[in-house]
Parts: C-alpha cells; structure tokens; sequence
C-alpha cells in the first residue's frame, strides 16, 4: 500500500457500546440470545428509498449530526497473493482511521480523514519494524502507515465523488442493509478515489443491535465491522517488478473518541504522531478546483 491508500471507513463497539449501556451486536444476535435456535434464523434485506438508505448507511457507518468526527480502530492481517504460488500471511497491523463530515447542503456532506497504523509480528503480536517477506525468503521493514493524502469526498444518495476528481458524476457506493435475528448489518464495498491503482478493492460488513437500529433518536449507532481488500505491492515488500499483489483481513469497532483507544496503541500514537489524533480542520477549506 502507498501513501496515496488511506483504510476504510467503519467499525466499532467496545468501549462504544458500554458508553451506550449496550451489549456487542455478536452477543445480541447470537443463537442463545435469539431464542429461534439455527433452524430458526432469520434474515431479510431492508429497502428504503434512495434518501433514507442513505441516512441509515450514514447511521452505521457514520453519524447523522452535522459535523462529527468518526473514529474507527482495527487489527488486520496482510496476505502476500504472488501469481501461480500459495498465498502467504506477512504481517499484523493494529491501526485507526479518523475522519470527519460536515454537512454542506440537504443530505449532502463533505468528508475528510487519514489513517495510522503500526505493524505488528504475526507470532508474538509485539509492534515490530521487522518481518519476513515469505515470497523472497528476505527480510523486509514494512513502514508505519501515517496515511494523509486521502483527497476527501463529497457524498450524498447520488453517491460519491472523490475529491481529487470533483467534475466527475457522483458514483454509486454499494451498501446492502439486512437484519439477521438480532443484529442489523450493512455490507459496503469503497468507493476510492480516482487515482487510487487499478488493483484495489475493499469490502466490509457492519453490525448493529436491532434495537439500537429501531430507535430513531439514536444518530450514531455502535458497530463492529470486519472486512476484506486487494492492493499492489507496497514499496518494503522489495517485490520489485514480481506479479501479485497484497490481501489483507480486517475487524474492529467504530468508537466514540481517542480515549476509548486500547492504551499502548494510544501511548504510541501520542508519542510519535500526535497530529494524527484529531482531524486537520483546514482540510474543510481547501479550495476544490
């Protein structure tokens, strides 16, 4: 991944969900809770009109105040994928990506945000700045991820348009809403920006309670997501002109703010990129050509 990639927007729960009084939306959907039994799941896909699919994707995914910042933490594992050879886990990451909307007209926002993580070993799970690239047999430094050249979006029911093409039609971000017994989710599939490489793609899932979903006087919602994307060799794989590319696998929860972030992420955070704890503001009013 280069620095151009920022991760995904979605996740949360843990402390989220105990600020709000409320269990984990697994806890809440699985089959003890749910009383129907496994040959008695349930599962159905929830139709709104293009206006209120929005508002409720907005909801799960981010919030439905006017101005907010969204905080999402993750684990993810990334996979090596060479052409013709079995793929290859590489590397643990733990990670946030922190953004923020502001509303700018009736159901329309503009969004900002970066992301930060710090590779992990895969066996001890201790931060490392050291791994070994299982294709070449080499040892390799994979880089802290300090994401920030995210060009930003605008989005509204139309869609999305990436900020580093603001001319360009609004283009339709995939976002399936169901509920399973207790849990509502909603499966995305990103929209990125437009000069993002060819080989990229990232999908995920996020989950709610049925009951938070149903109260309407809720405009965030605790989630937890986990997910999956495609991206070319980052520069520290040293895969030079080799063919393939990276997969990585993702979980985590969308929280409430920086102080709900597990301690020693945090205490590394603070220590080496404390700027990436809250969002740029001047972000908002940079020109768009």
């Amino acid at each position: 991944m280069n620095s151009t990639l920022s991760r995904r927007t979605a996740f949360g729960l843990a402390g989220a969900g105990l600020a709000l009084g409320t269990a984990p939306a697994s806890a809440t959907g699985c089959v003890g809770a749910s009383g129907h039994g496994a040959l008695g799941w349930t599962s159905e896909f929830l139709t709104f009109d293009p206006v209120e699919h929005f508002r409720q994707s907005w909801r799960l995914q981010r919030s439905l105040a006017d101005e907010a910042d969204i905080l999402h933490w993750y684990h993810f594992i990334m996979v090596a994928v060479p052409v013709g050879r079995s793929p290859q886990p590489v590397v643990r990451w733990e990670g946030i990506e922190l953004s923020r909307h502001r509303k700018i007209g009736d159901n329309r926002y503009r969004l900002h945000g970066h992301n930060l993580s710090f590779a992990r070993d895969l066996d001890t799970g201790r931060f490392t700045d050291k791994v070994r690239n299982p294709v070449t047999g080499r040892d390799v430094r994979p880089k802290t991820m300090a994401l920030i050249e995210d060009p930003g979006m605008w989005a509204s029911p139309e869609g999305i348009v990436p900020l580093d093409s603001p001319r360009a039609a609004p283009r339709p971000k995939y976002g399936m809403i169901r509920r399973e017994s207790g849990i509502v989710k909603i499966d995305g599939i990103r929209v990125p920006p437009a000069n993002w490489p060819g080989t990229f793609l990232e999908m995920g899932t996020e989950s709610t309670p049925v009951a938070l979903f149903e109260d309407r006087t809720l405009d965030w919602l605790p989630t937890d997501v986990s997910g999956a994307y495609v991206f070319p060799w980052p520069a520290w794989m040293e895969m030079g002109d080799a063919p393939g590319h990276m997969f990585a696998y993702w979980s985590g929860y969308k929280l409430r703010d920086v102080d709900q972030l597990p301690p020693e992420f945090l205490a590394r955070a603070k220590a080496e990129y404390p700027q990436l704890l809250s969002v740029d503001l001047a972000q908002f009013e940079r020109p768009v050509a």
